[in-house]
């Protein structure tokens, strides 16, 4: 039987096996004893200096002396090697201290992820294209399974280390990339893609993917992650993604079946307008599929937005009145509740309400974490008591716990105050 191997990952999370067992410390998550293992293990190659140490852990103070930082990190290297024995590791030093420099040492395999990462991509740079160089930055980009130590993001060393990985992580991606592309592999790039924007959702990453949808002919796809990333954006930022995201479809060139197009031949021009005009039906289907057309329509923000543009236009030659409601959720007083209400499901649990309460002519939106904003055509002002009443009754009828408020413009006013 083969010796156990102390696996340990920091790339998107921090867990600890020796074996298959894991190693649990007391304190674990912002104990100095655990922030100590992580920096001694960040610092493999060379090692960390004992006045780094302090100054990170223990934070830097005029009227301290170095005697007493000294002392306060030989006490927590003691507490670490006990910490790392009680949970089930062999007897050994585990910190070695060599002229003022620490290094982490140990009797059994050790298998880090960041160590495997950073090699792998290291031996990627140094070899010249070729089949095992793709291969390399492939194995490396899989290693990579998020940001390094997220819970630490907010302490400044962890932060530049994390920053570190991070380029190599894009490197990987800049090399798969160009390489998917020569080779016209569609279906790596949609994986490389995924994998970067389920780890970085905020950083654009959508926008490639759709792109790479699109050039599929995969519209129902690219349109689906397009809308998922509009709520994503509306529900934590509120306000729309990238402009490059918006217009992404509005540049796409329709291609021949070979995914290619001459700009000169016009012929080439004549496949393209029959590939457009045989997906006629495929885009008809999609703006009028059938649907269950009973309440509101609930859009992404975006789309929401053009919808009400058209609503001011259509006022211009047909005079009806149209309003903006804007609906807040809060938590309930102290008196009445002490419980802190689930945001994510009361805001669902709205949502659900709103588009129950209101006609099928009306459309309502996400913003935030806890507004949404609903456009009422042909409603006067003078209805939104009841229209707020209604949502409200169904909202606390589906279990909802938290308190509602609103606040109502007619378009028109708003167009006043705009200009």
């Amino acid at each position: 039987m083969g010796s156990k191997v102390l696996r340990i990952r920091m790339l998107g999370g921090f867990s600890i096996y020796y074996g298959e067992d894991p190693v649990v410390f007391n304190k674990m998550g912002s104990s100095k004893s655990v922030r100590l293992l992580q920096m001694l293990l960040l610092s493999l190659k060379n090692g960390i200096s004992k006045s780094e140490l302090i100054d990170n852990l223990y934070g830097w103070n005029e009227k301290q002396d170095m005697a007493n930082g000294n002392k306060n990190l030989n006490n927590l290297i003691y507490r670490l090697k006990k910490q790392l024995i009680s949970s089930g590791l062999p007897d050994g030093e585990y910190v070695a201290i060599n002229d003022g420099m620490c290094s982490f040492q140990c009797s059994v395999s050790l298998e880090l992820d960041t160590r495997l990462f950073e090699e792998a991509v290291e031996k990627a740079q140094k070899m010249y294209r070729g089949v095992k160089r793709v291969q390399l930055f492939c194995r490396a980009n899989e290693l990579y399974t998020g940001e390094l130590l997220p819970a630490n993001l907010s302490d400044a060393w962890f932060y530049h280390k994390s920053n570190y990985y991070k380029e190599l992580y894009l490197e990987t991606i800049r090399e798969l990339e160009q390489e998917y592309l020569r080779e016209r592999n569609y279906k790596n790039r949609l994986l490389l893609y995924s994998r970067a924007a389920a780890i970085y959702p905020f950083e654009n990453w959508q926008t490639s993917l759709i792109r790479c949808n699109l050039e599929m002919y995969r519209y129902k796809e690219a349109l689906d992650i397009y809308n998922e990333t509009m709520e994503l954006y509306a529900r934590e930022m509120g306000t729309p993604p990238m402009k490059e995201m918006q217009e992404c479809f509005e540049e796409l060139q329709l291609a021949d079946e070979n995914h290619r197009m001459d700009s000169v031949d016009p012929g080439s021009w004549r496949k393209m307008d029959r590939a457009f005009m045989m997906r006629r039906k495929e885009i008809q289907k999609a703006i009028f599929q059938e649907e269950e057309k009973a309440g509101a329509y609930y859009c992404t923000y975006p789309s929401f937005v053009d919808y009400c543009r058209l609503v001011a236009r259509a006022k211009e030659r047909s005079t009806f009145p149209a309003l903006l409601m804007f609906l807040t959720l809060s938590q309930k007083g102290k008196k009445e509740s002490t419980r802190p209400i689930d945001l994510q499901k009361q805001m669902q649990i709205l949502k659900s309400a709103i588009g129950e309460s209101l006609r099928t002519g009306d459309a309502y939106t996400r913003y935030g974490n806890r507004h949404f904003i609903l456009m009422l055509v042909k409603t006067e002002k003078e209805y939104c008591s009841s229209i707020f009443q209604r949502i409200e009754t169904d909202y606390i009828r589906k279990s909802g716990r938290g308190e509602l408020w609103y606040y109502a413009d007619m378009t028109q006013e708003l167009s006043e105050s705009v200009l």
